[in-house]
């Protein structure tokens, strides 16, 4: 499962605090700074302020390495689920392995407010078969408390050697206290698009992942259905979640002859348009797509496509 994320790696020494201590006292005194600067020391000197009451006031004597790695991962947290901070020990251990396995367990996982959601669980994998569902939540993988764990390092922890095992601690809707579930990592195969026809001539498609090869797979469906007298077509994007966008760019484009499918635009990176790019026949029959809170990423794209397009109806909940 492929997965456009960011990592930010920041590797801190002791010598941050002294930094922010000093960062305070520099904002206050320096004139010449823009409004944001000033803005950002005096935030800076609120942090220090904070450090120095937990460091005099609090409780017991307070670890002030853990609490500013803890500050760090709140910092980037507030940014996006998929900001990383590494320790140097992390660091050196993501270079030495930035491949962190062949084997992983088949769940989308984010973060929001320290839980870490199941987002969706892919179909056949050993956390399907372990009857995880999405809105669960993962307390824990092995000892580890997801809080302390961005979504990269969640996925990083997840993988691993085929046949090893991994301890998740989940809490289910039903249940309050978390439960424990042993998996097996797995390497997870191809997960095929499903394709029928329905009673009253309409087309289905379920696409589980967007990973390579799912916009060839769908358009071969798609003949498939359509030679076997499909009138409309329902594609179904529920608990899809990952992938590759290119793959949902090139499948919005099954369906959308031309116009703009997305778009690319960063603080440092100029906008880029993803447009549609037909490489055949574009189907032009009634079109549905189904989405619901686990479909996230890259089916968003095709969903959103298909809005803006008003090309056809998107039906369910929200997305992710």
């Amino acid at each position: 499962m492929n997965h456009r994320i960011r990592v930010l790696l920041l590797t801190v020494s002791a010598a941050l605090v002294s930094y922010i201590i000093v960062g305070g006292a520099l904002g206050r005194s320096d004139t010449s700074s823009t409004p944001s600067n000033d803005q950002t020391y005096r935030d800076l000197g609120v942090y220090s302020e904070v450090l120095s009451r937990i460091n005099s006031q609090y409780v017991t004597e307070p670890n002030l390495q853990k609490v500013t790695d803890g500050a760090i991962r709140g910092l980037l947290e507030a940014l996006d689920p998929y900001s990383t901070y590494f320790t140097p020990d992390e660091f050196k251990a993501y270079l030495a392995h930035p491949a962190p396995g062949p084997a992983s367990v088949g769940i989308f996982l984010s973060k929001r407010y320290g839980y870490a959601p199941v987002v969706s669980v892919l179909p056949g994998s050993p956390a399907d078969k372990a009857g995880i569902k999405p809105a669960d939540l993962i307390d824990r993988i092995n000892d580890t408390a997801t809080r302390e764990l961005s979504v990269t390092q969640l996925e990083r922890t997840l993988a691993g050697d085929p046949g090893s095992e991994v301890t998740l601690w989940v809490v289910r809707e039903s249940r309050g206290e978390p439960q424990k579930v042993v998996l097996n990592r797995a390497v997870l195969g191809h997960v095929p698009v499903v394709a029928k026809i329905l009673d009253d001539h309409t087309g289905y498609l379920r696409v589980p992942v967007f990973d390579t090869g799912a916009a060839a797979e769908v358009s071969a469906r798609l003949k498939d259905l359509t030679s076997q007298g499909a009138t409309k077509i329902v594609l179904d994007l529920r608990n899809c979640a990952g992938g590759n966008v290119d793959e949902a760019v090139r499948t919005a484009s099954l369906f959308i002859d031309k116009g703009l499918i997305a778009y690319t635009l960063g603080q440092r990176s100029p906008r880029q348009d993803l447009d549609a790019k037909p490489e055949g026949t574009v189907c032009g029959l009634p079109l549905a797509v189904l989405i619901n809170r686990s479909t996230a990423g890259p089916p968003e794209i095709v969903a959103d496509a298909v809005l803006d397009d008003k090309r056809g109806d998107v039906v369910g909940g929200q997305s992710f």
